[in-house]
């Protein structure tokens, strides 16, 4: 089988070239897990950020809503407020000055 140094020097060139690729093959294999598991942070990251996103658009709209609200209370305080003030001169008005 091994008649010559050169058939002996076949033998370990193709062994080298073996564990080249195996070392290569491993070293890529590590690189896709770590390129994976970056990729798994990033989707956490991302689904972190839109509950964030959407839990502020929730109470972004709450508050517009309850905005709305407050107003429409503001106003009719403000229509009372009117509707007493011109009571109480219509009574000061009727009232006769027995002074």
């Amino acid at each position: 089988m091994l008649e010559t140094s050169k058939d002996l020097l076949y033998v370990l060139l193709g062994l080298s070239i073996l564990l080249v690729a195996a070392f290569f093959s491993w070293v890529l294999y590590q690189m896709g897990r770590a390129i994976k598991g970056f990729n798994d942070i990033i989707d956490k990251g991302r689904a972190i950020a839109t509950s964030i996103h959407d839990s502020v658009q929730e109470i972004k709209n709450k508050s517009s809503q309850g905005a709305a609200y407050l107003g429409l209370f503001i106003k009719g305080g403000l229509e009372i407020l009117k509707h007493l003030q011109k009571r109480r001169v219509n009574k000061s008005k009727s009232k006769p000055s027995g002074h």
